[in-house]
């Protein structure tokens, strides 16, 4: 048995034995999801084992830290050591991320910085809850050019493999001559794949749009987050959906109707019905599926509500990892009917 299986099993032992319960796969869900949760209390009612077991299914999930803060924190040992290292990571990265930003100003580069330190910033009450790996910059539609210059110009290189895709993905990565855990990303659309593109895209316009202008709004920080998980990725991460729950908290109810007419416009509907829903779903929360009936997807909602279920996130990285991705691929080849 490996160290994986071992923690699931430890983790999983809890719930399983729980004879009088329904429905013990939901109870592991639900108690993962709540200490995933930002907002939600923490809890002492777990044993040292089941802490460390619980903190490595949460690690490729992406909220291990958010696990680590509730559980005291403790400093000493592999998970507080892993913890410092990612800490000292995402501080670099943000100082790095001003340099950029500064290089861009100057030479008449429009661009924003999305998900990771945005979302640290603006969407956690705690930032190192929201720990990130690399930094990504929507830039403006025909500044590539200059983008791509201007990282040259600080020493960054190029890590894009073939250029033609690149071209189709409208992704474009550097890594720092001095840091090898240094990745930056520029982003022409955060919609990479050229079938998903011809129904629906967010670029810097788009992003813009939602934000009224603003691309660090509550609206521009809610509709990147969705696109994200539904576009960019196939909903295989726990940390995507808290992304999207912290920004539904931060979204004024009287601005759910503007986010509703301006993401249908960008034909986002289906994604933000099965995102939203799902969301909800997951955390137990009011908001999100309030924004989420506001949504008219149809059958297509319907069906990509019932592939995409709370025990379907929690799968991608757990102990069935191919039948999660057989529906959440199953989604996917709904998003690329017109």
């Amino acid at each position: 048995m490996t160290a994986g299986e071992e923690s699931s099993r430890i983790a999983g032992a809890r719930f399983a034995t729980a004879g009088d319960r329904p429905h013990p796969e939901r109870d592991f869900v639900r108690a993962l999801a709540h200490l995933a949760d930002p907002g939600k209390p923490a809890t002492d009612s777990y044993a040292p084992a089941e802490r460390e077991a619980l903190l490595a299914l949460g690690r490729p999930h992406g909220v291990d830290a958010i696990l680590w803060r509730k559980f005291g924190g403790n400093h000493e040992g592999p998970a507080g050591e892993v913890m410092l290292h990612r800490l000292g990571q995402a501080m670099l990265l943000d100082l790095l991320r001003r340099d950029i930003a500064d290089a861009f100003a100057a030479g008449g580069v429009e661009a924003s910085v999305v998900k990771g330190p945005v979302f640290a910033e603006r969407l956690y009450p705690v930032g190192g809850d929201r720990l990130f790996t690399d930094i990504d910059l929507m830039v403006e539609e025909g500044a590539m050019g200059g983008a791509i210059a201007a990282m040259g110009r600080l020493g960054y290189r190029r890590e894009d493999g073939l250029q033609d895709g690149v071209r189709r993905s409208m992704e474009y990565k550097f890594m720092h001559p001095g840091h090898r855990h240094v990745l930056i990303e520029l982003h022409g659309d955060m919609v990479h794949y050229p079938l998903l593109r011809r129904r629906a895209r967010f670029g810097r316009r788009e992003l813009l749009l939602a934000g009224a202008g603003d691309s660090a709004a509550p609206g521009a920080l809610l509709a990147t987050a969705i696109v994200h998980v539904t576009l960019g990725h196939k909903f295989e991460r726990l940390m995507m959906l808290v992304d999207v729950l912290q920004a539904v908290r931060h979204l004024p109810p009287a601005d759910f109707a503007r986010f509703v007419d301006t993401l249908a416009t960008m034909r986002l509907g289906l994604e933000c019905t099965v995102c939203l829903g799902v969301t909800a779903r997951l955390f137990e929360d009011d908001a999100a599926a309030e924004l989420a009936s506001r949504f008219r997807a149809g059958l297509k909602g319907r069906l990509g509500g019932v592939l995409v279920s709370p025990q379907t996130i929690v799968a991608a990285q757990g102990d069935a990892p191919r039948a999660s991705w057989m529906r959440r691929k199953t989604f996917r080849l709904l998003q690329y009917l017109p």
